[in-house]
């Protein structure tokens, strides 16, 4: 005996055979083929299938278990309400020369962090746009100021402080110590899963304070702070001056020479009077022989996210120690 149901909704039919009291179920789809209960199971079991749970959290108990999809009450598929964790990369830095990497391909920003017992230790942020075949200098600030550096400077420990970068764009980042005296330095570099705005200290360098008033027409008048100046008449010495002993922006810079020779100004970022001969300046300027000169970095200025330093030598060249004359040469500068 044969009962047929036909299914309004698909053109199905279910069939149900008596044969010799054993009662075995077909199926037969709209194309025509007919499946034997064995094979209607198998295609059930093979359908991606999903468990209902109210609750923002896992169905699963313990790593390594299978994770069925999960939907809500309404039949939606959810999706997890946290954002996409990464790993961190982490190394050790023991020499001069030796480098952190990362994979940043798939990271808009990052936060680097150092820890550990070491000494003379200084490292630049590089990025690289081709897997690291080649690496340039990238800019990082500091996470407790509106610091912007392309080096960490001089550490002698660990800084109260991490850096924040953006890599958009980039496939790799490194940071690569160029001087490093003795112990262990380990560097964290840790992605962070969502894009975000280009740092807000990328926009405006350092403590800019300013007066404003409010104009009839609703806009804001805004006026730079006042530079402080600063005069140093030259001993018959290398002259090395701390102008300014934290970050700062130079603005103006006026010499005079009355030696016989040129004489050389020499600019550090540094926040303490320059080890002459031994510190590397970021800038030498000439002051000519019998001569004055006045430099005008402009209305941005230069800024020193350090210190502001000078020297003043007789020679050139970044190791020289040469004296120059007592009352030889004067140095006017404005900076905030």
């Amino acid at each position: 005996m044969a009962n047929d149901l036909t299914l309004p909704a698909t053109g199905s039919v279910v069939r149900t055979i008596d044969n010799a009291g054993v009662h075995t179920q077909v199926f037969r789809s709209d194309a025509g083929q007919v499946l034997d209960a064995a094979a209607v199971l198998t295609a059930i079991a093979s359908m991606i299938a999903g468990v209902r749970r109210d609750a923002d959290t896992t169905p699963v108990s313990a790593d390594g278990d299978v994770h069925p999809l999960v939907f809500d009450e309404a039949g939606r598929l959810k999706v997890a309400a946290q954002p996409g964790s990464q790993a961190a990369t982490t190394g050790s830095i023991t020499a001069s020369a030796q480098n952190v990497s990362a994979d940043v391909s798939r990271t808009s920003n990052i936060t680097v962090y150092v820890t550990g017992t070491f000494a003379g230790h200084n490292c630049t942020f590089e990025g690289s746009i081709d897997s690291g075949t080649s690496w340039f200098a990238v800019q990082a600030i500091r996470t407790n100021a509106n610091t912007i550096e392309l080096v960490t400077g001089a550490l002698s420990a660990a800084p109260a402080y991490a850096w924040e970068l953006s890599v958009n764009g980039l496939t790799n980042f490194r940071v690569r110590a160029t001087a490093h005296t003795s112990g262990t330095a380990v560097w964290r570099i840790q992605p962070a899963p969502y894009a975000t705005e280009p740092i807000p200290g990328a926009q405006i360098s350092g403590t800019q304070p300013v007066s404003g008033s409010l104009t009839t027409a609703g806009t804001t008048t805004n006026t730079p702070a006042t530079p402080t100046p600063s005069n140093v008449n030259s001993a018959a010495t290398t002259n090395a001056t701390s102008v300014k002993t934290s970050a700062g922006t130079l603005y103006n810079i006026g010499a005079s020479n009355t030696g016989a020779a040129a004489a050389f100004l020499k600019l550090y970022n540094k926040a303490s009077a320059p080890t002459v001969g031994t510190d590397v300046p970021v800038l030498t300027l000439v002051i000519p022989a019998s001569g004055n000169v006045d430099f005008d970095l402009g209305p941005m200025g230069h800024r020193f996210t350090t210190g502001i330093a000078f020297a003043i030598t007789n020679l050139a060249a970044d190791s020289d120690t040469t004296a120059i004359a007592a009352s030889q040469v004067k140095v006017l500068t404005s900076y905030i």
